[in-house]
């Protein structure tokens, strides 16, 4: 690769003589926001974008699974991020009916792990002994702790989501804090319950919230690969919002009150509620246009990380082909988390399902691309397209008048902003294509070539010089879906 594109390494160590000279390197290399550009991270003091393909989220809760052969598994194919769950939520056999206890958050019973000991008297909902809330089961913070730094050893970053969305009275009975389920009789009873599961309206479920999230936080402060999610889909089924984000705004400020006396600090994700929380570090979004939700662009405007850590699940949702437009069209749209959901891993095979590793090597070549590219000093710049092919979507990511990464993918919808709500995933169109764009580019010598997101190939390397800024047209390469084009001033 032309070293015009390979500067990653060297941004990592200007970064460290910069704070050196300054004397205000930071005393912690936990995984923050870049200063210069909110849009991205920083881990160990170098850029850093999260891109992969995970499990769905019982690696710690399931005693089935072997979260050590998972991480292998990412890190052998340069996936840097997974997402768990922490036990407040828990699945039935029957609630992914194609998974059965293939479902990692469906644990068999006798196999959960929780941060709350089991006690003496029988009747969990799923066999075994109701749990104590008032006594926390060690062997459970001993697993997370070793996962993050199985997880750490691999540079894989860990989302813990401490809560989430109970979705339905049956879901919420298998919740520790289900009062059925604790001999304290802690949590929401009654027909409908679950929708207050995520509400300050019962302050003896809200001190057990409390309880569980202080010392998941405690214990895990020392941790540098790890950020916190606060509820997973948080306003599916609830009908007053105000109450989700009340409860939201009193866990954000939790975690921050909880750590401000603790060596390391902490991101905050929050998927879709109070995203505008000067505290929220990370707004999270499932899918590709969802209902009732901003369009991309206005998220933007938040000047923080944009994470997708929610996809339809490739295997069964989604092909190869579409699971690498959807990521793409992400990163290239200003992103700076992607995560994949997976149905490949399960606890009978927990390195993945032999073959579907395709979806893992797309990623990797878009990981390739983006970290060729000085690009925390890029932004979405959609307004230097000056012409971009026909039904087709264009993204750009730009530092005008010095570095351009352009993608273009042909897929359903083939609109940038569809007007139909709940577009949950892109088709891709497998078809051969040849494309022309149109770009507004200062005067300046450049050098540039297209890149194949299939094969993760660059071509090859031309150079181009401009007396003057004009509107330049690069014709593609043939290609298949879709392709991507760098530009670089020498």
């Amino acid at each position: 690769m032309h070293n015009h594109f390979s500067r990653y390494g060297r941004i990592g160590a200007l970064w460290f003589m910069a704070f050196l000279i300054a004397g205000k390197l930071p005393a912690q290399n936990t995984i923050r926001l870049d200063p210069a550009n909110h849009h991205y991270l920083l881990y160990q003091n170098k850029p850093v974008v999260l891109i992969t393909s995970a499990e769905h989220y019982g690696a710690l809760i399931n005693l089935d699974f072997d979260y050590v052969k998972y991480l292998d598994a990412l890190n052998k194919e340069g996936m840097n991020n997974t997402r768990v769950f922490s036990g407040a939520y828990v699945e039935r056999k029957g609630d992914i009916k194609f998974m059965h206890y293939g479902n990692t958050l469906a644990p068999k019973p006798g196999r959960l792990i929780t941060p709350w000991k089991r006690s003496n008297i029988v009747g969990y909902a799923n066999g075994g002994n109701k749990f104590d809330l008032d006594q926390w089961n060690e062997p459970y913070f001993s697993r997370v702790k070793d996962l993050l730094k199985q997880a750490a050893k691999r540079h894989i970053m860990v989302e813990f989501t401490l809560f989430g969305n109970q979705y339905g009275d049956g879901i919420y009975s298998y919740s520790p804090l289900y009062p059925g389920n604790n001999i304290q009789g802690a949590g929401i009873k009654g027909k409908g319950g679950f929708i207050y599961f995520q509400s300050l309206r019962d302050a003896a479920l809200v001190a057990r919230q409390d309880a569980v999230l202080v010392k998941i936080v405690k214990e895990l402060n020392g941790f540098d690969n790890l950020y916190y999610e606060i509820s997973n889909e948080p306003y599916n089924e609830v009908k007053d919002s105000s109450l989700v984000d009340q409860w939201h705004s009193h866990l954000v400020n939790l975690i921050r009150k909880t750590e401000k006396t603790l060596p390391k600090k902490h991101l905050i994700a929050t998927n879709q509620a109070i995203v505008d929380n000067p505290d929220v570090d990370i707004a999270n979004y499932h899918y590709v246009h969802i209902p009732n939700s901003p369009d991309f662009d206005s998220l933007l405007r938040l000047n923080k990380v944009i994470s997708m850590d929610e996809t339809m699940g490739s295997l069964k949702d989604a092909d190869a082909n579409d699971v690498r437009v959807e990521a793409w069209d992400f990163i290239l749209h200003g992103g700076g988390a992607y995560n994949n959901l997976s149905w490949e891993y399960t606890p009978g095979k927990p390195k993945g399902t032999p073959g579907s590793d395709t979806v893992r090597q797309y990623l990797m070549h878009l990981q390739k691309f983006i970290t060729s590219f000085d690009y925390t000093k890029m932004n979405y710049l959609p307004k230097l397209l000056i012409k971009v092919p026909g039904k087709a979507i264009t993204r750009l990511l730009a530092e005008p008048g010095k570095q351009y990464a352009l993608y273009i993918h042909h897929s359903k919808p083939y609109e940038a902003a569809p007007s139909t709500d709940g577009i949950w995933k892109y088709e891709a169109d497998v078809s051969d294509f040849r494309d022309t764009v149109r770009l507004k580019l200062p005067a300046g010598t450049y050098t540039f070539k297209w890149y194949h997101p299939s094969s993760g190939v660059w071509a090859k390397s031309y150079s181009l010089h401009l007396a003057k800024e004009t509107n330049y047209s690069f014709y593609s390469e043939p290609f298949k879906t879709d392709i991507a084009l760098g530009i670089i001033k020498k």
